[in-house]
């Protein structure tokens, strides 16, 4: 049986396209405590994508990672995401500097807008001293805060200023691509017609058996875009279930004697998606490396545990928000 692709090609400026490994290390955590020593595992076990983001606060513990390494820069394939207090046009560019200094890089190779609406700073000078880090306050990291009369101080308006100041990025070589995040069908529809310079190379969606997203992922594959995923173990749902331990994911883990995590990142880079899962214990990182091509009936079993109306999503900033995220996605 023929292995799972290795890596998947992503189409960039000029026509052309770069490869990009089919499974990446994702670096989000609460507690940045864990992330140099996971990074620096994932990277000796063979990782050599890493998913990073400005919000993450963890910049400087991936940079120190890749240089204990010694891994090459070139053999590296690095995302990174400006979060939407700097997606102001003039701003977009500051944030990733801000990711560049602390990593130590020079370039990425792929930058992302990591939501697609607007978060309105304090001031310029507030953005250029934020703290960076999931646990810090609005006030800290530059944004205006929540008023008693709603979000405010947040718009989901058009993107294209954004999307044409994320292009010009990949012009002066500060990244090799550019994408987006959590963009639904209609986000897509608005900006890929200012694409044909810079094509819009990925979004990055929340993507596992219980929200596989097929109707935007199979509206993205017709575009060329590609789909790069988080959270491909899922979350807790509400009713304290969790997709590691349901039944059917159990046992096709035991009948394919495969870890579950090894499982369940399989079946996404089967299916054509890069999965972007994370851990802390060493043999977990190792094992969802290790992606194995599965039997038909295993994909399709996995495939068959959907749950309706998007009911799977588990990570639900627009609920946090109160924002029209994640709308029109099959329109």
């Amino acid at each position: 049986m023929a292995a799972l692709e290795p890596h998947f090609p992503l189409k960039v400026a000029g026509g052309k396209t770069i490869q990009i490994p089919s499974v990446g290390f994702g670096t989000w955590a609460a507690d940045s405590s864990w992330c140099k020593a996971s990074v620096l595992t994932a990277l000796k076990a063979g990782y050599r994508h890493l998913d990073c983001a400005w919000m993450y606060g963890v910049d400087a513990e991936i940079g120190q990672a890749i240089r204990e390494s010694g891994i090459p820069r070139s053999e590296l394939f690095i995302t990174t995401k400006f979060w939407p207090h700097f997606a102001a046009p003039e701003n977009v560019e500051l944030c990733l500097d801000q990711s560049l200094k602390n990593m130590g890089l020079d370039y990425v190779d792929l930058y992302l807008a990591h939501w697609p609406h607007a978060e309105k700073p304090i001031s310029r000078q507030a953005l250029e001293n934020a703290i960076a880090n999931p646990t810090a306050s609005k006030a800290e990291r530059g944004i205006l805060t929540k008023t008693k009369n709603g979000n405010e101080n947040a718009s989901k308006g058009s993107f294209i200023p954004t999307w044409n100041a994320l292009k010009k990025l990949v012009v002066t070589g500060k990244t090799r691509a550019v994408g987006v995040s959590n963009f639904s069908i209609g986000d897509l529809k608005e900006i890929i017609p200012h694409a044909d310079d810079v094509p819009v190379s990925c979004n990055q969606v929340e993507a596992h058996p219980w929200l596989p997203n097929n109707e935007l992922i199979s509206f993205m594959r017709e575009h060329g875009i590609l789909a790069t995923c988080y959270s491909p173990f899922a979350g807790q749902q509400a009713d304290g279930k969790t997709l590691l331990k349901d039944p059917t994911v159990v046992k096709l883990a035991e009948e394919n004697s495969v870890d579950i995590g090894q499982l369940l990142q399989s079946w996404a880079v089967q299916r054509g998606t890069v999965p972007l899962g994370k851990s802390q214990t060493e043999s977990r990182i190792k094992s969802n490396l290790a992606i194995r091509r599965l039997p038909g009936e295993a994909q399709a079993a996995l495939d068959a545990l959907e749950l309706p109306d998007e009911s799977g999503r588990t990570i639900r900033m627009d609920l946090a928000w109160g924002l029209p995220l994640f709308q029109n996605a099959t329109d």
